[in-house]
């Protein structure tokens, strides 16, 4: 009997993996809805952005890498944030190789420890749909078993023009997308697309990532944008308890 539930084990396994070893294709394009967020909803106190109405509100948390260099997330969390967004790793933009973000471990745990929800992103250099797949395997390895509850971002901004995925078009950027957060989904997390205002309206095709959340940049005090998004990175330039230097801030918009 264990014998055999062992093998069923392993064949699903098999099956998953071998699912993703290639990509069929988008789906189905569809309408994207408008956001749910009232504009005159959007408030500022302290100088910080919020948002509360009879449906949605709002909580505080940063996003962060190997750059923020040693944190003291005691002091992070004493300062009112609820949550981070903690770099995985990223694909090298002329090698091409996968790396691990070198504080990632260290921030994982410090930011669980203090009593923080945390989510990762992975930044994607990814030329084709199999190297976005390897990008979300990489990450799943990483994070299987760690108390990652937060979303799972998948991050293709540009760089400078020169980067390996620069020369993508539209339809090449949305598979990369759809690839990753197909396997990120299969195995149980919370895939999400990351970008700003023009990339997510011109480089990408979100009709076709409908069923993803989306991450959204607009560093701004109010934003405007139209379209659905489960997180606002607001600023890069924040100032929180425990991080020399400068933060990206974050809001989380939840159902009541």
């Amino acid at each position: 009997m264990i014998a055999a539930s062992c093998l069923m084990a392993l064949c699903v396994v098999f099956m998953v993996y071998t699912s993703f070893g290639k990509y069929n294709g988008l789906g189905l394009k569809l309408p994207v809805e408008e956001r749910p967020y009232k504009q005159t909803h959007f408030m500022v106190a302290d100088g910080q952005p919020l948002y509360e109405d009879e449906d949605y509100a709002t909580i505080t948390g940063i996003d962060i890498s190997e750059f923020q260099g040693d944190i003291d997330w005691e002091a992070v969390k004493e300062d009112g944030i609820s949550f981070a967004m903690i770099r995985l790793g990223f694909r090298g933009s002329e090698s091409g190789k996968l790396v691990l973000d070198s504080r990632f471990k260290e921030n994982l745990k410090g930011a669980k420890r203090a009593g923080l929800d945390v989510g990762v992103y992975f930044f994607s250099q990814a030329v084709t749909p199999e190297e976005a797949i390897e990008e979300a395997r990489y990450v799943i390895r990483h994070i299987r078993g760690k108390g990652v509850r937060y979303p799972v971002a998948y991050d293709m901004e540009p760089i400078d023009g020169t980067e390996r995925a620069a020369k993508l078009n539209k339809q090449q950027k949305t598979e990369a997308t759809d690839a990753f957060c197909q396997v990120i989904d299969r195995n149980g997390y919370t895939p999400t697309v990351y970008g700003n205002p023009q990339w997510l309206n011109k480089h990408i095709d979100l009709g076709y990532l409908t069923k993803y959340d989306v991450w959204l940049a607009h560093y701004t005090e109010i934003t405007s944008y139209g379209k659905p998004f489960c997180m606002w990175q607001y600023t890069d330039s924040g100032r929180v308890d425990g991080i020399s230097g400068h933060v990206d801030m974050n809001l989380y918009f939840y159902e009541k």
